[in-house]
């Protein structure tokens, strides 16, 4: 069992209780930004954790403990659901004081955040979250803090700034592999930065690419990095991309372990940043 996470809701008025409605909700939401977070962390949308209260108060305010314990027996899940909560409680502190998409936060995460900040500035008076990691600081909303934070996560999932396109590229896992109503190609690719899905048109050499790959390879989930034109409806916010050239790099399977990377020579000569470009590039 990993580090428990504690959760304090508070109501407004002389009756601090909140309603079951405002308590489960509220709850509820916190966990599911966990999860969504957990499925942009690993990749591939897989989630490990399941999250049990292990310890409940009726005292004013009305407090949960949760733990993270694994879906597989034996496996161990400590070290995913401290990155878990790290990104979670840095990404939310984000939220208090700028209208940047935190890392790992999908527009679902971002939409249930919405859910638990305007909750505290309608209802309740006071959501705590102690993460139970030294150095992670303690989620404390206000009613002032989430109508701040509210506003940002409505200017990240709503820009006011006009859609444009850049060259580029993007680092994701195949989802799946289609053809629009024009018979087009279309590969809708997973963002590894933030767990997003978008529709990729593929054309050139990323078209030769997926052709000429066995079919397990393009299989759900394969770890690819796409070039081409990318499309975004605001800053930040990529909706679709023209891409011309496809690398399909190394499955996480395939990458070094603890093990392998405990040896001081284990970059054959090369100086960290080619080892680590060749690495990502599937270069090996």
């Amino acid at each position: 069992m990993g580090k428990p996470v504690k959760i304090s809701v508070r109501a407004r008025g002389e009756v601090d209780s909140p309603t079951v409605d405002d308590l489960l909700d509220q709850v509820r939401d916190f966990f599911e930004i966990l999860k969504a977070v957990e499925q942009a962390v690993a990749g591939d949308g897989t989630t490990a954790i399941d999250w049990r209260v292990v310890k409940a108060t009726t005292n004013s305010p009305i407090s949960f403990e949760v733990a993270p314990f694994a879906h597989d027996f034996g496996t161990n899940i400590d070290r995913r659901a401290e990155i878990v909560a790290r990104q979670t409680a840095l990404g939310l502190l984000q939220l208090e004081t700028t209208n940047e998409r935190p890392s790992y936060f999908s527009d679902a995460a971002l939409g249930r955040a919405d859910k638990l900040f305007q909750r505290v500035s309608n209802g309740l008076d006071k959501t705590l979250v102690d993460y139970g990691i030294p150095d992670l600081p303690v989620l404390d909303i206000t009613p002032d803090i989430a109508r701040r934070a509210a506003g940002n996560i409505r200017t990240i999932l709503k820009p006011d700034q006009k859609p444009y396109e850049e060259i580029g590229s993007v680092e994701g896992y195949i989802d799946s592999i289609e053809r629009d109503g024009w018979g087009k190609p279309i590969v809708r690719v997973r963002l590894r930065v933030n767990g997003e899905t978008i529709k990729c048109f593929v054309s050139g050499q990323a078209l030769a690419a997926l052709e000429d790959h066995q079919i397990r390879d393009v299989f759900r989930g394969r770890r690819i990095l796409a070039f081409g034109k990318l499309k975004y409806r605001g800053p930040g916010a990529l909706r679709e991309a023209e891409i011309h050239e496809i690398r399909f790099l190394r499955d996480r399977s395939e990458l070094p372990d603890v093990e392998d990377i405990q040896d001081e020579d284990f970059t054959g000569g090369l100086r960290t940043e080619e080892y680590l470009a060749r690495l990502r590039n599937g270069n090996h």
